[in-house]
């Protein structure tokens, strides 16, 4: 559940979604998404001081809590 939310909120950032793959690590209670996108959007992605994915982190956060879980997201160069 939080791998298809994390990519369908991508997904509505990005300019090249084509571009996007996301690489999961699955443990017992945690979940590890290490996000791989365009050059071009990784500005898009990162936003004015860190705040769009702080917001994605933050709402995937809230998510995982619902589902008794954590989650990371790290973007990948």
């Amino acid at each position: 559940m939080l791998y298809r939310l994390c990519e369908l909120l991508v997904h509505s950032l990005i300019e090249r979604p084509e571009a996007l793959k996301i690489d999961r690590i699955e443990t017992e209670r945690v979940d590890i998404f290490f996000l791989h996108v365009a050059e071009a959007d990784r500005g898009r992605l990162l936003g004015k001081g860190g705040r769009t994915i702080d917001a994605l982190r933050t709402f995937l956060e809230a998510a995982a809590v619902r589902v008794d879980r954590e989650v990371v997201v790290e973007i990948i160069e």
